[in-house]
């Protein structure tokens, strides 16, 4: 076998040399076409099954010599990670149990179908958009400020019973823990019908159920800070028109006092009726005295006492309806006219105060039910419970399907691979 190998490699040298003189040759002359010619007359010498017999050989030899590259990247890509998994995963990795909660954010809305008899009932109605807002409180910073002083989380998630991969490193920077918080708390929507599922996975039963109550504390908390806020923010303007409202209702208040106190008269329109009821009175009187003056002086008796006490008696009439007329409409500026005149104007920026103090309030008490409809609720109806079974880690299920992964990554780059060795031959 190796006489007939060195043979073979003997001819090949000659026939090369044969073939490179006739080039060099045909290179000489500048015959493309004879060159061509060459190669043919040369490749014909040879036979067919001298040339598979030869190429079968050469591939047998790079088979043979080279190592089993396949094998050794399918044991190091798959079967080493998934045996390094599979130790980890029943042997090393510690036991994770969760808590799991379930609530709604509700808000109170009037209820408008008018089928119902009572149009005024309130009933509960889904606020999925601040669902979303009470779900990424969870899962941002803030939360995590709001928690300090009240549960040691740090401590929780850095259990020293706890696997060194499954527990946080207390060297690592907040925002590493913000990662390793969201892992291990997760909060969901279910589309239709609003609920939120919160869930806590920790070290201990007890820690996850003391985390997920803090947890859904503080939500709750930010779900009536919310409320709040925006009750005072639509409730400012309003508030601020009814403060308005009063302080000109009080000043109107304070002029009528002080007018009725200058005045000494508590209503002047019921003062100048009075006063007219006593002018009529007076002028009554005087009608009757001058009757009995005028028959005194058409029987003579001018000179009689009688007649002397009814001219002192119209005299007296005389001024007092004067002195009336004065009070009532005298030129005076205490006359009773010109006190009505300014009462009416007092009166009226009261009266006007009053009546926009008591709009101002009215909308105030409107924009106020309307806010309470407006209120958001954070409603609990599955409160977190002591779990007896740890869900996590899934000691078999987690090593399969790395092992899968691993394979299917192993087998992606065997096939590009291949494509390339078929496109370099």
């Amino acid at each position: 076998m190796t006489n007939t190998i060195e043979t073979r490699t003997i001819e090949k040298s000659a026939d090369a040399e044969i073939l490179y003189g006739e080039i060099r040759e045909n290179n000489r002359r500048g015959g493309w076409m004879r060159l061509y010619d060459a190669g043919k007359r040369h490749l014909s010498r040879r036979s067919e099954p001298e040339i598979e017999h030869e190429t079968a050989n050469e591939a047998e030899t790079k088979a043979g010599g080279g190592p089993p590259w396949m094998l050794l990247s399918f044991l190091l890509m798959v079967i080493v990670p998934f045996l390094a998994a599979l130790v980890y995963f029943v042997f090393i990795a510690s036991d994770q149990y969760t808590a799991e909660a379930r609530f709604a954010v509700r808000s109170m809305a009037d209820d408008g179908s008018e089928e119902k008899l009572d149009a005024g009932v309130m009933n509960m109605q889904s606020a999925t958009q601040d669902a979303f807002v009470v779900t990424s409180f969870i899962h941002s910073s803030e939360i995590l400020k709001r928690l300090e002083g009240k549960v040691d989380y740090r401590a929780i998630f850095q259990n020293s019973d706890a696997d060194f991969v499954a527990r946080f490193d207390e060297t690592d920077s907040t925002e590493a823990f913000l990662k390793y918080w969201v892992k291990h708390v997760s909060a969901y929507i279910d589309g239709p019908s609003g609920i939120v599922t919160l869930k806590v996975q920790t070290f201990t039963p007890g820690d996850s159920v003391k985390l997920a109550q803090a947890i859904l504390d503080e939500s709750e908390k930010l779900v009536n800070e919310l409320t709040v806020r925006a009750r005072e923010d639509m409730m400012a303007s309003f508030r601020k028109e009814v403060e308005r409202t009063d302080h000109l209702y009080q000043e109107a208040l304070a002029k009528l006092k002080k007018f009725q106190q200058q005045f000494g008269l508590l209503s002047p329109e019921e003062q100048a009726k009075q006063k007219s009821v006593l002018m009529t009175g007076l002028l009554a009187n005087k009608m009757e005295i001058e009757s009995q003056l005028f028959v005194a002086r058409q029987a003579n008796k001018t000179d009689s006492p009688r007649y002397r006490q009814l001219v002192l008696a119209q005299q007296s009439l005389d001024q007092q309806i004067e002195k009336m007329g004065a009070q009532l409409t005298g030129d005076a500026d205490a006359s009773l006219a010109s006190v009505i005149t300014g009462f009416s104007a007092v009166e009226t920026d009261r009266v006007v105060a009053e009546k926009l103090y008591e709009a101002a309030r009215r909308n105030y008490d409107q924009a106020f039910a309307a806010a309470v409809r407006k209120a958001l609720y954070l409603t609990v109806f599955v409160h977190p419970a002591l779990p007896e079974e740890a869900l996590y880690p899934k000691r078999l299920l987690s090593p399969v399907l790395i092992f899968l992964g691993f394979l299917v990554a192993w087998a992606t780059l065997a096939l590009a691979w291949a494509s390339v060795e078929d496109h370099r031959l």
